[in-house]
């Protein structure tokens, strides 16, 4: 396993509990790997990221934080999606 994706699996499995600390993470991920758009006029967030595990981290930190819903789409590398 390269290093960076060492790195970014051990960071995605560290527990962050304070709320201002959570609210700052999903921050710098929506900032560094997201995106807006709009689809049927509402406002739509994207993010990219390139472990399943992170993904699912801010998934449920959205949730736990802000009380927003969200979808997981998981692409392989052709572009066919999953779930």
């Amino acid at each position: 396993m390269a290093m960076t994706a060492s790195v970014k699996d051990e960071l995605s499995r560290l527990s962050v509990t304070k709320p201002c600390c959570r609210k700052a993470e999903v921050s710098a991920i929506l900032r560094f790997a997201g995106g807006l758009h709009l689809s049927a006029g509402k406002v739509m967030v994207e993010i990219e990221l390139d472990t399943a595990q992170a993904a699912r981290r801010v998934r449920k930190d959205i949730a736990d934080i802000y009380g927003h819903d969200s979808d997981l789409a998981v692409i392989s590398a052709g572009g066919l999606r999953k779930g």
